[in-house]
């Protein structure tokens, strides 16, 4: 009798366990959401523009997992299990492990999130605006050169240069941008260097490195990665036959990091 009681004392444990374990699941993604929300890191996984519907996302994930919690558990026994306490009848199994390999992202919230580097920028491919045709272009902010280029930031020279590339229509127009530097050799011309940042259009699988070719000062030296300002107007140079409008800075220093994503 002690050992049927027993058994069935920890049969009732496991059934309890498995109703507890998709409220915790889904609890623990929106905590971990609400989470990057609230110390500003969820846009280095996603387009800031999708950060509040996330925010809801998450608000809705804790609101199910709390809903879940305060229905009745549901006795799961043999469908031919018809004899009471009569006999010994097992509670139907469940398979708990989709829960746990759904958890398993979860492992990131003990990783401090890092955003993509310079590296992550040759792995992807640089986009060089005015030397390339910008990927899903039609995305690409394309702005009017009859107002102050001296307002215009990275993005908006990205889709300056992606929607007129002919550099003599940019000559003298001042130019103000803050990025990250990137070395490229076989995308920018010997002297030059590339400011960029990564335009996202969804989330940081789809980020793609853009940004503008920038002449080096006579005895610069940047690391890849490293923030700049840059402050001088825009010129033109030839590379591989091909003419290219480029930054010839008044002004390139180092400046405190910033967001690498933009949309």
């Amino acid at each position: 009798m002690t050992v049927n009681t027993l058994t069935r004392a920890g049969t009732r444990l496991r059934v309890d366990v498995w109703f507890l374990l998709p409220s915790i699941v889904l609890a623990a993604y929106g905590i971990f959401i609400l989470s990057l929300a609230a110390r500003g890191d969820l846009t280095l996984y996603i387009n800031p523009a999708y950060v509040w519907p996330s925010v809801a996302a998450g608000i809705g994930l804790l609101v199910i997992a709390g809903a879940r919690l305060l229905r009745r558990p549901e006795a799961h026994v043999h469908d031919d299990c018809d004899c009471g306490d009569a006999c010994d009848c097992a509670p139907a199994p469940h398979r708990s492990w989709p829960y746990l390999v759904l958890a398993i992202p979860l492992l990131l919230a003990i990783l401090p999130p890092r955003a993509l580097s310079s590296f992550s920028a040759l792995q992807r491919g640089p986009q060089l605006a005015g030397a390339a045709t910008m990927p899903r272009s039609t995305t690409v902010r394309r702005v009017s050169l009859s107002v102050d280029t001296a307002t215009f930031q990275l993005m908006d020279w990205v889709g300056a240069l992606s929607a007129d590339p002919n550099p003599r229509d940019y000559l003298g127009k001042p130019v103000d941008v803050t990025g990250m530097i990137l070395h490229a050799p076989a995308s920018v011309p010997p002297g030059y260097v590339m400011v960029m940042r990564y335009l996202v259009w969804c989330c940081i699988a789809d980020a793609r490195p853009v940004g503008v070719t920038v002449r080096l000062p006579a005895g610069a030296s940047f690391k890849d990665g490293q923030w700049v300002k840059v402050v001088g107007t825009m010129g033109e140079t030839t590379y591989q036959n091909q003419k290219l409008a480029v930054v010839m800075p008044k002004t390139m220093a180092p400046t405190k990091a910033g967001n690498p994503y933009t949309s």
